[in-house]
């Protein structure tokens, strides 16, 4: 298999042009009425101009993209996106437009050097400022941050390291950046409208539910779903656990299972969602591996193929591990409001129809943190390489959770 890198072919009439249709797909294509940013924020973008720049956003939902776009054309100043491989595959002409628009694609959890090379490029180029999603991944929660991936901090010093050798050592930033999104409207009767929608796909719908309360409802869903689950990996009820005990217990079950099938050993004191990157990771170095070897017989191609096929079933069960791997009971209640009720929702949504709806209308909040000199921590990186940089990705999560929190 030969694996494809899409680099970047900014175009900048084209940049224009959607910078010039934005404010219209952001309202109908993505339900975005408003967007949020303070001035102070903007001009904290705006005096970067022409350095080299890392922009480093939560991703809580596939919208943020468009959200970082937007920030291109407020402060009008062109950025690089770093976007998944799968994007550009699964989605051609989608992949066509934002490769147009200045993103590149990464196949993650590989050690896609294609991909390594051209960020270190533009970092040293400094052309244009850089959006990289450290989390790797959205996970449809407002407030929940996954634990950030070291690899924004590893290639931004391999980019230092670039400059060193060029005898021009110069500042490297990285800027901490929140996204928040809140409804614009009472969400009550789009609640009601979804879970007569989920209770109908399941055959759990009676007129009766109508005078139930919504968090009873989906409750009783969510115990049809995890009942469902079970049953179909053949795990036993066992009344003694409690739902959240039942949940963990799948996510585990499936995480296992596939971690015995691919013969790896996932370290006990590893946490649920390492674990899954993990495998996401093995799984996704075999299926893009690059067999470009002349004497690899027919016969080798074929069975590679089988075994890319046999790893390619376990994605939807480890996909259905990611959808809720920061879902338990009670997430909703503890602090209730028609954002969490509708992340649960188009959660449950994605498992049952395939994708998620998108609801709206929408606000975005962008909230913009203190910049980190990489230039600063050099030194010390020279001499501790990975712990400088577990320290410093650290120090950009933790910024971003507090730029959360400060969002009302």
């Amino acid at each position: 298999m030969i694996r494809k890198f899409y680099e970047p072919k900014d175009n900048e009439f084209f940049i224009k042009f959607v910078k010039f249709i934005l404010p219209w797909s952001l309202k109908y294509l993505y339900e975005i009425k408003e967007i949020q940013i303070e001035q102070k924020d903007i001009e904290k973008l705006k005096a970067l101009k022409n350095q080299r720049v890392i922009l480093c956003p939560n991703h809580p939902t596939t919208n943020d993209p468009i959200i970082m776009f937007y920030l291109s054309k407020v402060i009008d100043y062109n950025f690089n996106y770093l976007a998944a491989w799968d994007v550009f595959v699964e989605n051609p002409i989608q992949g066509y437009i934002i490769q147009h628009l200045g993103a590149y694609s990464i196949i993650r959890g590989t050690i896609d050097n294609d991909s390594f090379k051209k960020t270190i490029e533009l970092i040293v180029k400094g052309k244009n400022y850089l959006v990289i999603f450290p989390e790797g991944d959205t996970n449809g929660l407002n407030e929940y941050i996954m634990p950030f991936q070291s690899g924004v901090i590893q290639l931004a010093f391999w980019a230092l390291d670039e400059l060193n050798k060029q005898n021009n050592l110069q500042n490297i930033f990285i800027l901490p950046i929140a996204i928040k999104y809140k409804y614009l409207k009472d969400m009550k009767q789009e609640i009601l409208l979804a879970l007569k929608r989920i209770e109908q796909k399941l055959k759990i719908y009676n007129l009766q539910n109508e005078n139930k309360d919504p968090y009873e409802r989906l409750l009783a869903i969510a115990e049809n779903l995890l009942t469902i689950a079970e049953k179909f990996y053949n795990l036993k009820r066992d009344l003694s656990l409690s739902f959240n005990e039942r949940l963990t217990r799948i996510k585990e079950f499936i995480i296992n299972k596939v971690a015995t099938y691919l013969d790896i050993k996932l370290k006990d004191n590893m946490s649920l969602l390492n674990k899954l990157r993990t495998l996401f990771n093995v799984i996704n170095s075999v299926i893009y591996k690059e067999n470009n070897e002349s004497n690899t017989t027919d016969y080798e191609k074929r069975l590679y193929q089988e075994k890319r096929q046999e790893l390619i079933n376990f994605y939807d069960d480890l996909h259905r591990v990611w959808k809720f791997i920061a879902i338990y009971e009670g997430y909703i209640k503890e602090n209730p409001s028609d954002e969490k009720f509708l992340e649960v929702i188009k959660r449950i949504e994605w498992e049952l129809f395939g994708k998620e709806r998108r609801y709206g209308p929408l606000k975005a909040i962008i909230k913009i943190g203190k910049e980190i000199n990489l230039l600063d921590y050099y030194q010390n990186y020279k001499k501790q390489k990975k712990e400088t940089t577990e320290y410093l990705t650290n120090e950009l999560e933790n910024q971003v959770k507090e730029l959360l929190l400060k969002i009302d």
